[in-house]
């Protein structure tokens, strides 16, 4: 009986031609490799690593430019074990208590700051459906180490997490720190009560990005 070929033996024969792959090409040769399924899917990715693709720090390809941007605020409580969200104007979009099942919250305030900067990015994600826009969005934080996350440099450990939140969802993304006496969405971790994202008409914040 033949040896069945592993997915890493089958990646590190096929290595020069899948580094020069885009993330939509790397999925159709999984495809045609049948290792687009879940109980193939992670060591997939897993064999990528070895051969130096790290598949999720891939930018989503984009037929275009961003055509609109949106400018979101976050902050987190974990004595609280609360977030908020705030748009442009500071006005509040969606805030309240982590959920049990979130899974990027364990009670540690640096796990409850990158836990809602990702809900940020969702919710971008979110404005770029309803809208049928391209969406950029800039987000604005107090937790500083959060502007490595679109480091490209082999740095930016935990924060690189929210820049790959941010390229699955194809969103480009910009992190900028502000004092946290400045950030509008610090009071709604404290406050009592739950805003859903959808009564905030997360539409209304998107700004289009004029043609010049």
């Amino acid at each position: 009986m033949a040896k069945k070929v592993t997915i890493v033996e089958q990646v590190r024969t096929a290595a020069d031609g899948l580094r020069k792959m885009p993330r939509t090409e790397l999925n159709e040769w999984a495809a045609s490799h049948d290792v687009n399924n879940r109980a193939a899917w992670g060591r997939y990715k897993a064999a990528l690593s070895t051969i130096g693709i790290d598949y999720d720090n891939l930018k989503a390809e984009r037929q275009e430019e961003p055509t609109a941007t949106v400018t979101l605020y976050t902050d987190a409580k974990a004595s609280k074990d609360r977030f908020g969200i705030c748009g442009p104007d500071g006005e509040p979009v969606w805030y309240g208590r982590f959920f049990d099942g979130d899974s990027d919250y364990n009670g540690e305030q640096s796990s409850g700051e990158l836990a809602a900067a990702k809900k940020a990015v969702w919710l971008a994600h979110k404005a770029a459906e309803l809208t049928g826009q391209i969406i950029a969005l800039t987000l604005r934080v107090d937790a500083e180490w959060l502007c490595w996350a679109t480091r490209t440099d082999g740095r930016g450990g935990k924060a690189l997490e929210l820049g790959r939140a941010a390229n699955r969802y194809g969103i480009t993304l910009t992190v900028e720190h502000i004092p946290g006496t400045q950030n509008p969405a610090d009071k709604w971790t404290v406050a009592s009560g739950y805003m859903r994202w959808q009564d905030a008409d997360i539409a209304s914040k998107v700004v289009l990005i004029e043609k010049s």
